[in-house]
């Protein structure tokens, strides 16, 4: 790292740095002429949840409703906000610019300015290593266009923005090259840690945890002197501790609400990186991601998560780098990028979708507060370490036109498809739902994952009763009903009548809004979508509801006056039904785990009673793992998704 301070007439460059990646993804993404309504960049249903979160801290905070949690969704019962993918950094710092141009607008710019920041951070970091404009800048690009940053960039706004991450490793090289007093580090990482924390509360802890993997590897190889890792030590530990004491309200908040969260954590083997993809490119990459779509269509998880594509040439080339450069920082380097690459791999390792058996991560996958990671994630720093190794070797002195032209080939090998840049959404707010009176509870089906936003343009004009997609997982208590599964997948001709009719009656909904075909992000077929609508229709009118208005955009339904009502004895028997299914439904799935984790102890030689009481502890089990045998030699077939 560069031992002299750096020039004020480099302050100019790096800005200049900043304009040019920003203006950079601003071409690529290049938004849609007429930017309106709920216009949103990104796939899916996550989008419009971040869109409706950047209105929440607002709006919670002018209506005096409490900021980590809401009855706007999942009503009558509410949902805690604080295990959700809430965004409070966002939400509060650009709060300005949401009340003057929109949510939708915030997003946007945030979402397309990800990758740019991101990737300035990283270009820091690595001149602060290296001094090298050149390998700096060309580092900085390729961590833009990195598997992990064009995968999030689709539609999670708390994953892409990593700028944090990058900035937090300049402050450490900045501190250790210039002699900064601990109080100085720790206060510029407090900052970046809060900011992060505020982003998402998953990067910050796996941010935590890498870091602290890093430090061992820094005490291990020594390229530092111990006064100045000490040093860095220091003001690391004050700035986590003053980022926890700020924070602290939301964490004691996120501690009494994890073991109802929980249940909901998304399947960490599922959201890994399979052990072939860093060699197998996806549809998100120009040069061979159609080509190679017959094998990555085969990876778990979506596109958006496989971040572990890495390019046979950059991976050649940091092996190359790691087998001929002495630097110490480059061991180190190279041993974090290796380390999170194996972790992302998760806790079984998957070739082509197949599970092959236990991954260094099992034991920590079922550790409490871990276990809501996901490791197909920490490609992340898997990426950071190889961009900063890059830089590093460029910056070497003999530095010629063959080595750049080595890492341009490994850019070429990694750079986005255009269709990346043509995620651009457009959903319109039906008129129907202006019929509704305000603070109405209202249940809309089919269930097209857009009833977020259509909130949200509404002016939060509706409550949505058990519904409301602002993260994973089927809500309590409405998954305790069997007809619930049915209901939020759309398939109504395996619902009852009756137990429908009591469960509209036990939330108290008002209003069901009956939409036609065409309105969601996953309509299939127009027949198809047309065949639900009138499935729910008729649904409806089994249970004793009535068409009170109707338009070719939608109609009301409202219960008929003087049905008879539920008695409690007869809901709690539709309720029972659920909990029996429920847990016959858990059963193969804590089968499969058992036996994997008993699997991994006997490889390993660990004893399996102190992991099978980790996994027990954060996942509750409804059945002992005492009264679970396995085969001895068949392996067991993980339940599906």
């Amino acid at each position: 790292m560069r031992n002299e301070p750096a020039p004020r007439h480099q302050l100019p460059r790096h800005a200049a740095v900043c304009l040019l990646f920003l203006a950079a993804s601003w071409v690529f993404y290049a938004p849609p002429r007429h930017w309106l309504g709920l216009t949103s960049f990104g796939d899916g249903q996550d989008p419009l949840a971040f869109i409706w979160f950047l209105n929440w801290w607002p709006f919670a905070l002018s209506h005096h409703l409490p900021l980590l949690f809401t009855h706007y969704a999942d009503a009558p019962a509410g949902t805690d906000l604080v295990w959700k993918t809430s965004i409070p950094a966002f939400g509060l710092l650009a709060a300005p610019f949401t009340l003057r141009f929109g949510a939708p607008a915030v997003f946007n710019v945030l979402m397309i300015a990800a990758p740019a920041l991101s990737a300035f951070a990283l270009y820091l970091a690595a001149w602060e290593l290296t001094g090298a404009f050149a390998a700096s800048l060309l580092a900085g690009a390729v961590f833009a266009c990195s598997g992990y940053e064009i995968g999030q960039t689709l539609g999670h706004l708390n994953l892409a923005f990593t700028a944090a991450v990058p900035l937090s490793l300049w402050a450490c090289l900045r501190a250790a090259g210039h002699n900064w007093p601990r109080w100085r580090l720790g206060v510029v990482l407090g900052g970046l840690f809060l900011f992060e924390f505020g982003v998402s509360q998953e990067i910050f802890a796996s941010e935590i945890l890498f870091g602290a993997a890093a430090l061992l590897l820094l005490a291990w190889l020594r390229p530092l002197p111990r006064p100045v890792l000490a040093r860095l030590l220091a003001g690391i530990l004050l700035g986590l501790g003053l980022c926890l004491l700020l924070a602290s309200p939301f964490i004691w908040a996120m501690l009494r609400g994890y073991t109802a969260a929980r249940a909901n954590f998304p399947t960490p083997d599922v959201y890994s990186n399979d052990l072939l993809a860093a060699f197998i490119p996806t549809p998100l990459v120009f040069l061979g991601g159609h080509l190679a779509l017959p094998l990555s269509k085969l990876f778990t998880g979506n596109s958006g998560e496989q971040g572990g594509y890495y390019s046979l040439p950059l991976v050649l080339l940091a092996f190359s780098i790691w087998r001929t450069t002495p630097l110490p920082a480059a061991r180190v380097l190279a041993g974090m990028a290796l380390l999170a690459a194996v972790a992302s791999l998760g806790p079984y390792v998957h070739v082509l979708g197949h599970s092959l058996g236990p991954a260094p991560w099992l034991p920590f996958a079922q550790m409490p507060i871990l276990a809501a990671m996901l490791p197909g994630r920490f490609a992340l720093y898997a990426w950071l370490s190889l961009t900063l190794l890059l830089a590093l070797w460029l910056a070497r002195p003999g530095t010629g036109w063959r080595r750049y032209a080595l890492a341009g080939l490994c850019l070429l090998a990694i750079l986005p498809a255009q269709s990346t840049a043509r995620n651009w959404r457009q959903p319109v707010l039906p008129p129907v739902f202006a019929a509704l009176p305000p603070g109405a509870h209202v249940l809309v089906l089919p269930v097209f994952a857009q009833e977020m936003g259509w909130q949200y343009a509404s002016g939060m004009r509706f409550v949505l009763v058990g519904q409301g997609y602002l993260g994973n997982g089927m809500p309590a208590p409405f998954s305790s009903w069997p007809l619930y599964p049915a209901l939020w997948r759309n398939l109504f001709n395996q619902i009852g009548p009756q137990e429908f009719s009591a469960y509209l009656q036990v939330y108290g909904v008002q209003y069901v809004v009956l939409l036609p075909h065409g309105y969601g992000y996953y309509a299939g077929k127009p027949v198809d979508e047309a065949a639900k609508t009138r499935a729910a229709a008729a649904l409806l009118q089994q249970a004793g509801w009535r068409m009170t208005s109707s338009a070719p955009q939608g109609a009301l339904y409202q219960p008929i006056p003087g049905r008879p009502r539920w008695s409690p004895g007869q809901i709690a028997a539709f309720i029972a039904q659920g909990e029996q299914r429920g847990r016959a439904a858990v059963l193969p799935y804590e089968i499969h785990r058992v036996c994997q984790i008993r699997r991994f102890a006997r490889a390993t030689g660990l004893p399996p009673a102190p992991l099978l009481y980790l996994w027990a502890l954060h996942a509750h089990p409804p059945f002992p793992a005492a009264g679970i045998a396995c085969p001895l030699t068949a392996r067991t077939t993980p339940p599906p998704e």
